[in-house]
């Protein structure tokens, strides 16, 4: 927050008491608590996997036949810049990458750049927004950045790292899908966002202070921009993660909100995909959190649990698959009418 939003702040807490108990009537993630104040509690895992045999029967939406091969194509021209960590040439060149896509489809491109005055590194986060008949949005999002494999303390995690998977293939498959949501008229705004610095900076998983620097910065951002009437509210927020690898399999991943994830179930089920979904449950940290922190219904499509390439020299693009790519944009395209009926139109 910035000085001047931060003393405005102060001198209206009466609706930043309202605004903290708008955001705790939203559906909560994870079972956790809401936003603000002293009484809130972060998210934590629900402890119980969906219920296989609850099926909402949803209206197939396939993605186009040559989606999956559009996609892998992005991931295999991240890959070829290299290593993407920030402050690499190859972060700038994705970042451009990504940039020229959208803007080829005539969209505007926002970047928010800042330096974190601890780390003292400088991050970038990109959004784009496809408008809806409705101001209010459903936020598509991944990571961009590829974990540093450098300066480890122990020399066996420091190698070349390219991140087909963990980074490349959420940022190739929402590009991919950019054109497709584009086409399709909607109720609500679609905004595309590519979160920076997702990556823990130690070795070891740490979100609590040293990982999640670009979704932690969005969400404060809409925050305070919901308090001073700026920007209309985020009603959900699907993030994909981890989406490319060849052996896909989609985890029931229990921080994320109980109905969203029975609904990727449902579209899993739908579009006859269900083999790659919902073998396992299993928490995982990530930029969906921080959204669940403030109560914002929130689902991470992530292929985390039990896969042997995460953050091995082995996440390349050879260890990936079109057809990967294609089924995860066919459930988020059967996803989406019901995640805005659900959570924009609210039975209207």
């Amino acid at each position: 927050m910035s000085r001047s939003t931060a003393l405005l702040a102060l001198t209206l807490l009466g609706l930043a008491a309202c605004l903290g108990a708008a955001l705790a009537s939203q559906p909560r993630g994870g079972g956790g608590g809401g936003a603000g104040g002293g009484a809130a509690q972060l998210p934590t895992p629900q402890g119980r996997e969906i219920d296989k045999g609850a099926v909402e029967k949803l209206a197939v939406v396939r993605a186009p036949a040559d989606l999956g091969d559009k996609a892998f194509a992005h991931a295999a021209t991240l890959v070829g810049f290299g290593q993407r960590h920030p402050g690499t040439p190859g972060w700038s060149r994705q970042l451009d990458h990504i940039e020229t896509t959208l803007q080829g489809l005539g969209l505007t491109v926002r970047r928010d750049t800042w330096t974190d005055r601890k780390e003292r590194i400088t991050f970038t986060n990109l959004a784009a927004t496809i408008p809806g008949k409705r101001p209010e949005r459903i936020v598509l999002a991944c990571h961009h950045d590829t974990k540093c494999m450098q300066g480890h303390p122990d020399p066996a995690h420091n190698f070349h790292f390219v991140g087909a998977n963990d980074g490349a293939s959420g940022v190739a498959l929402l590009l991919a899908l950019a054109p497709v949501l584009q086409a399709t008229p909607r109720e609500a705004s679609i905004e595309l966002v590519f979160f920076d610095g997702e990556e823990s900076l130690d070795w070891a998983w740490n979100d609590a202070a040293r990982a999640l620097f670009g979704s932690k910065r969005f969400v404060q951002k809409h925050r305070d921009a919901l308090l001073l009437g700026q920007e209309p509210r985020i009603q959900a927020m699907l993030l994909v993660d981890m989406v490319g690898r060849a052996d896909l399999h989609i985890q029931d991943e229990l921080y994320s909100t109980r109905d969203l994830r029975q609904l990727m179930w449902s579209a899993a089920v739908a579009c006859g995909h269900q083999e790659s979904f919902c073998r396992r449950a299993e928490a995982a940290a990530d930029d969906h959190k921080p959204f669940l922190d403030v109560g914002i219904p929130a689902l991470d499509l992530i292929d985390l649990n039990g896969n042997p390439h995460w953050h091995k020299p082995t996440d390349t693009i050879e260890n990936m698959a079109p057809r990967s790519l294609q089924i995860v944009a066919d459930v988020v395209l059967t996803m989406l009418p019901a995640v805005e009926r659900r959570h924009v139109l609210r039975g209207e």
